[in-house]
């Protein structure tokens, strides 16, 4: 059973959001490839979470059943993030956070399915709502389609991994579930990012301040924000938790403007589109205590 969340649990989620609203802008400042970037990020969180882990004296023992479940989960998250970065690297920030915030519509579906319960059409209606606004985005800005395309697909399988996760938050910990996805994670992209070394592609090898970007990405935006998510699904419903994070192109798209400039303006209808995203989180808790 569920806890009933306290104002800091509120204040963490949207201090994690601004985070996360940060990956985007880190990664697009860094001259590799979405492949380095995702792979370098899930190996050095895997090591950093494995020592903290291995000295705090945490058992890694868990059932195979649990471990499979985790690894290809791991799957999931690389693909998350090959696509979310991969998003920003041919479109803009913008645009991509965008994409992601279908997320929520994602979750709206999924999470009744795995839990079997009832789809609860508020919820239901409150993708809808992202989906509208995604309308009015692309309406305006159909040049950087393959960007939303990629944007979106990074938020389905964001709903993916959430959902996952939440069915295991009371009965382990949240810095184990991370780092075994992680280790999987690094696995799956470290074999392609081998053979694209290999190949001699371009990208491959962090350069200069590349590894600090990655480096923060890693430690700060992976191993407390993400290991704190999956901590705060003990107190919110992942759709909840993923409503809120919807906020993310808000914020991000403010950061991205104020450090990129020029080329992160976006037209009148965008903003439009992202203020419907705004609205859609505001209203959420008010049709939930409707529902109630």
């Amino acid at each position: 059973m569920k806890s009933a969340p306290r104002l800091l649990d509120y204040l963490k989620i949207h201090f994690i959001v601004v985070l996360y609203a940060f990956t985007a802008i880190l990664g697009n400042a860094t001259s590799a490839n979405a492949l380095t970037i995702v792979f370098f990020r899930c190996v050095i969180a895997a090591v950093g979470l494995v020592g903290i882990l291995y000295y705090s004296k945490t058992s890694f023992r868990i059932s195979q059943k649990v471990l499979s479940i985790w690894l290809l989960n791991g799957v999931f998250i690389s693909l998350h993030w090959l696509l979310f970065f991969g998003a920003a690297k041919v479109s803009t920030v913008a645009m991509c956070l965008a994409g992601l915030s279908t997320q929520t519509f994602w979750t709206s579906v999924m999470e009744p399915i795995a839990k079997k319960t009832k789809i609860s059409w508020e919820e239901v209606f409150l993708g809808v709502l992202v989906i509208v606004a995604l309308g009015i985005i692309f309406s305006v800005q159909q040049a950087q389609w393959l960007g939303l395309l990629m944007g979106i697909g990074a938020g389905f399988f964001g709903a993916l991994f959430s959902v996952i996760n939440g069915n295991f938050t009371h009965t382990h910990d949240p810095k184990l579930i991370t780092a075994y996805e992680m280790a999987a994670a690094g696995v799956m992209t470290g074999l392609v990012w081998a053979y694209g070394l290999v190949e001699g592609g371009v990208g491959y090898i962090p350069m200069d301040w590349d590894w600090m970007w990655i480096g923060i990405l890693a430690v700060v935006c992976t191993v407390y924000a993400y290991t704190e998510t999956i901590h705060l699904y003990k107190v919110f419903s992942v759709f909840s938790i993923n409503l809120v994070i919807t906020l993310e192109p808000v914020y991000g798209i403010l950061l991205a403007v104020f450090i990129f400039g020029q080329k992160e303006v976006m037209s009148s209808g965008f903003y439009w589109g992202t203020a419907l995203l705004v609205l859609t989180v505001m209203v959420q808790p008010f049709l939930q205590k409707r529902s109630r």
